[in-house]
């Protein structure tokens, strides 16, 4: 999670989708923040009976990711050592979340679980679809689930 991620608003991305599909999309929600679309959708995944559309895994990967590394920020709460990190943001939270809270086994195989189950870099490449497309949703939301209670 990035400084700013609590702060980018739908309008923010609005000049970026519309440059990269050359066409101009309506937004009507342009004050809306984009971490709160993200985590409402997700909580929305949870309560559909049917098999989660691929669309659907990639929010809940997305939302699972997010809410791990922000659980995880607030809990080491030490700026210095968290927003410092670069690359593989959310595997060098959980090492650092496991030297400070080795104690707390249940919350480190919840998050050991983010690392196996969702893929560090949500971009447009089939190859990342595959291990998603793959993965029971129930997996998917029970994991979801389970990182966002551990606030």
């Amino acid at each position: 999670m990035m400084t700013d991620s609590d702060s980018i608003m739908v309008s923010n991305l609005k000049s970026i989708f519309n440059t990269a599909l050359n066409k101009t999309l309506p937004l009507d929600n342009g004050d809306d923040k984009v971490i709160d679309l993200v985590f409402g959708i997700a909580n929305d995944c949870l309560n559909q009976d049917e098999i989660a559309s691929l669309e659907n895994k990639i929010v809940l990967s997305i939302g699972i990711r997010l809410k791990a590394e922000k659980y995880m920020i607030n809990k080491i709460n030490d700026p210095l050592k968290t927003m410092t990190i670069t690359g593989n943001k959310t595997s060098k939270l959980f090492e650092l979340f496991k030297e400070e809270f080795d104690g707390e086994e249940d919350k480190i195989k919840i998050l050991e679980q983010v690392n196996l189950m969702t893929p560090e870099n949500i971009h447009l490449n089939s190859f990342m679809y595959e291990p998603i497309l793959d993965m029971s949703d129930f997996h998917l939301k029970d994991l979801y689930s389970n990182v966002r209670d551990l606030a």
